[in-house]
């Protein structure tokens, strides 16, 4: 009898954590779809995100940046110094935002050197986004840069030990500007978002679906994509053998566009590569875990 009792209530608890994370999504779609004619019009400002590292020391499984599948990956220094200087000289130096990410933006050796870069072109808000495992760790060049470049550190969540306590006492200890992300729900909520390798999804719902277009712009090699997919697409192709397509319309050269507003009418655009997201088979609140580098973790 008492069996029997402990199967009903883990029944009806995972019953209401379903409800949850449904009922979540249901509502997340309904602002995505609200919003979609605002979140597509042409930008007024420039905001972007770049991997400065291609790997992490997470390797969450069905990372869309594909950071479990590589070994080692770090942007050159000349190469962003490039990029950053042509996008200031285009946008005036202005930016809504800029996430230097990765992968895990700390395992990169100079990134002093990078924060100082960023800085160097752009005027508005520059952060790091970390898993923060390795804040702890951080020397007092790498926080008193913070500070001089002002910039901001972002935590992200996952359910990893991470004393949080230290990182926020260090952070104000050095006067550098730190948040640390809430948890959407009362557990750990992990998505997956599903793709189709053959490339046969509705492209316009997709992207009126979609939460990261126009929003989560992506920088990479000179070029900058409505979200990174098509840009990391490589190191998914390389690993598996398997061939996402990317086109010359998946992403605007900087060095080819004229001006600031023809590279904000080009990202506000839907692109070839939205194909392959299966945006409505969006999974919300599974598991978080280490990727075991399985291709189910990405492909239906």
């Amino acid at each position: 009898m008492e069996k029997q009792n402990v199967s009903a209530g883990t029944s009806t608890a995972s019953f209401r954590q379903k409800f949850k994370q449904n009922f979540f999504k249901q509502v997340l779609f309904f602002y995505i779809r609200i919003s979609a004619p605002f979140r597509l019009r042409p930008r007024k400002k420039l905001r972007f995100e770049t991997d400065i590292t291609g790997h992490c020391n997470l390797n969450c499984k069905c990372c869309n940046h594909f950071s479990p599948l590589i070994k080692e990956e770090f942007v050159k220094l000349d190469d962003l110094e490039r990029d950053f200087a042509r996008l200031s000289e285009l946008a005036g130096r202005k930016n809504e935002n800029i996430d230097l990410m990765g992968g895990e933006p700390l395992l990169h050796p100079e990134i002093i050197k990078i924060m100082e870069i960023a800085r160097k072109y752009f005027d508005g808000p520059i952060n790091i986004v970390t898993n923060g495992v390795l804040l702890p760790k951080m020397k007092e060049e790498f926080w008193l840069a913070c500070k001089k470049n002002d910039i901001r550190i972002i935590v992200t969540s996952y359910p990893i030990k991470l004393d949080r306590a230290l990182i926020k006492e260090t952070a104000k200890s050095y006067s550098v500007k730190l948040k640390i992300r809430l948890q959407v729900m009362d557990v750990h909520t992990w998505c997956r978002l599903p793709k189709d390798i053959r490339g046969e999804q509705d492209i316009i719902d997709n992207i009126k679906l979609c939460l990261v277009t126009n929003f989560c712009i992506f920088l990479r090699d000179g070029k900058l994509s409505t979200c990174c997919l098509p840009l990391v697409a490589d190191r998914f192709n390389n690993f598996f053998d398997e061939k996402f397509e990317v086109s010359e319309n998946d992403f605007i050269d900087i060095y080819s566009a004229n001006n600031i507003k023809e590279i904000y009418e080009f990202l506000s655009k839907p692109m070839p590569f939205c194909r392959y997201c299966k945006i409505r088979g969006w999974e919300v609140g599974i598991e978080w875990g280490v990727s075991k580098k399985e291709i189910h973790e990405w492909i239906d």
